[in-house]
């Protein structure tokens, strides 16, 4: 591998390494933030509580704090069955931001839904 090759793959690493804090400081702020229950079933998922990016990266979904929820390990690979923008993910996302705004300023009140 060339001098060349070999710093634009570590650059390549380091940019990785960066997105990747990014991400993990921006969920530990909504979980310090919002707790660890499930934002669509309200079940307490704990240390298993897993990231959900309401706008997928694909769809032009960025890491950051307004696109962040938290969902368990049973609601998470459910809502991604839907395709970005179908009707059956817009509903469950509409409750997802129903239950993030409950969650981070007490306001409101939760709708918990079992996905299916």
């Amino acid at each position: 591998m060339s001098k060349k090759a070999r710093k634009q793959k570590r650059l390549q690493q380091q940019k990785l390494n960066q997105q990747h804090h990014r991400h993990r400081a921006t969920k530990q702020e909504i979980i310090h933030d919002a707790g660890t229950r499930c934002m669509l079933c309200g079940r307490d998922a704990g240390s298993h509580i897993t990231w959900h990016h309401m706008q997928p990266r694909y769809a032009g979904g960025t890491d950051s704090y307004s696109n962040a929820s938290l969902l368990c390990p049973h609601c998470h690979p459910i809502i991604h069955i839907y395709l970005w923008e179908s009707p059956e993910y817009m509903y469950y996302t509409r409750i997802i931001l129903n239950n993030r705004w409950y969650f981070l300023t007490g306001e409101g009140e939760p709708h918990f839904e079992e996905p299916s």
